[in-house]
């Protein structure tokens, strides 16, 4: 049987892991929020400084805070409404950073077509003191399609 010291060390080990995890959490919830209320200040706090997104299917591929925040902002001036949600996340955590897979579907309209559109997110935390910011976030978009195109054919990305 291991000693009670070794035993108090992993279970210690493993609450800072859940804590982690559902402050990961907080913050995915958190950016979801202000990217569908399109609020850039709130959205510019959860990044760190030298952050990433990468968008394949978009040809989006820009570093630094600022080169991040630039691209939301040309994604709300051509979707308004947006509304995203996320499932079956998959976490790797480590002592100061972490990787989060995870699925995406949103709703959102541009003129008079509304967007449905899913795909997933490979996310890379980093603990800076006390709190995770977002480090980078690959986006790969599975569809974006118009209502009127229908979501279960082949779709053309917008």
């Amino acid at each position: 049987m291991k000693a009670v010291e070794e035993r108090l060390l992993e279970l210690e080990n493993e609450i800072r892991a859940l804590k982690d995890k559902d402050s990961i959490r907080t913050l995915l919830s958190k950016y979801a929020v202000a990217v569908d209320e399109k609020n850039r200040s709130s959205l510019g706090e959860l990044f760190t400084e030298d952050s990433a997104i990468q968008i394949p299917v978009w040809e989006v591929d820009v570093n630094g805070k600022v080169a991040v925040l630039e691209f939301y902002d040309t994604y709300w001036s051509r979707f308004n409404n947006p509304r995203r949600y996320f499932a079956n996340e998959s976490f790797t955590m480590g002592k100061d950073d972490a990787q989060v897979f995870m699925y995406w579907h949103v709703t959102q309209d541009s003129g008079n077509d509304s967007y449905l559109g899913w795909g997933t997110y490979h996310w890379r935390f980093r603990r800076l003191e006390k709190f995770w910011k977002i480090a980078a976030v690959k986006i790969d978009i599975l569809a974006m399609t118009t209502l009127a195109a229908g979501w279960a054919r082949k779709s053309k990305f917008v």
